[in-house]
């Protein structure tokens, strides 16, 4: 092909070179708009008409814990199960310090579409790993009987669970660690780490760790060091520093917090659901704090999880 003078003058006239970087650019922003994907669709309520709506699509499903020390025998279950009819419904709970004798209360104020799982180990001060029935089947569930220091402690209970809507399938672990012997909090600490070191499958583990992390140093006990050694447990903060638990102490009260600005409680994951989008706060009522002998010394906090279709 053979570019004349005029032809050429015309190709390099600042007119054409208007129209072809208008052309190019017009080029590249149809490219880039196929290349952006959509985002996925988040459904809320797991129902069977959103799952096949959505069927072909990526998919995320929120699941939402509530963990709570109740303090067993420093407060009353029908006080506790009351509150706990009046808060919003979450899909897990695991509670702490519970009486084998309450258990029925808290399955009243939840209702029938949950199930308990109490475990054996704690004497009067037990775990219960709570879930909605019409969201989770239950695999299995089990103690770790080793990390319970010669049997005179809590064993972590652990709770495996298909979520039916994403067939994600993942542990609940709900612990309370030794509050007065430090060396026993700390051995209990290491064991969780080699334990959980060694699962395969996405791990949420809640409860109280009697950790002591204080908000003003950003540090714990010994034992917190321990628990986060190695990064194997990933601990989900919460989104504001609030104390949750509260101890004015019985020898020589004075209505004031011994321990402003620190808690106790926790919620730590494993394995694939570090990756997973995670936000966890402490729940604040009106006049929960100071206790009394109807009501928990600790505050409760919610967990909220994202978790992805399997494919």
């Amino acid at each position: 092909m053979v570019i004349t003078k005029t032809e050429s003058k015309t190709l390099h006239s600042p007119l054409w070179r208007s129209l072809r970087f208008a052309w190019l650019g017009l080029l590249m922003l149809s490219s880039c708009g196929r290349s952006v994907p959509e985002a996925p669709p988040i459904i809320s309520d797991n129902s069977p008409e959103s799952i096949a709506e959505n069927k072909d699509a990526k998919q995320i499903f929120k699941v939402e814990f509530l963990s709570w020390n109740l303090e067993s025998e420093g407060s009353d279950p029908a006080v506790i199960g009351e509150q706990l009819a009046d808060m919003k419904r979450y899909d897990i709970y695991a509670f702490s310090e519970v009486l084998p004798t309450a258990t029925t209360t808290f399955e009243s104020s939840l209702g029938e579409d949950y199930v308990s799982v109490v475990s054996k180990s704690g004497f009067n001060d037990r775990l219960a790993i709570f879930y909605d029935q019409t969201k989770f089947e239950e695999i299995t569930r089990f103690e770790i009987k080793e990390i319970n220091y010669q049997y005179r402690y809590r064993a972590p209970l652990v709770v495996h669970l298909k979520h039916t809507a994403s067939e994600v399938e993942f542990l609940v672990m709900n612990n309370h660690l030794a509050r007065g012997k430090a060396p026993v909090r700390q051995e209990q600490a290491t064991q969780l780490v080699q334990w959980a070191r060694t699962q395969l499958m996405p791990v949420v583990a809640l409860g109280d760790y009697n950790f002591d992390y204080v908000f003003e140093t950003n540090k714990g006990n010994p034992a917190f060091a321990n628990m986060l050694k190695d990064n194997v447990w990933q601990w989900v903060k919460p989104e504001q520093w609030i104390d949750t638990n509260w101890y004015d102490d019985p020898k020589n009260p004075d209505g004031k917090d011994d321990y402003p600005g620190s808690m106790l409680d926790f919620a730590f994951v494993s394995g694939p659901a570090k990756a997973w989008e995670k936000r966890c706060r402490v729940i604040v009522r009106d006049e929960d704090f100071p206790d009394d002998e109807l009501t928990s010394d600790h505050r409760p906090f919610e967990l909220a999880i994202a978790i992805p279709l399997q494919k």
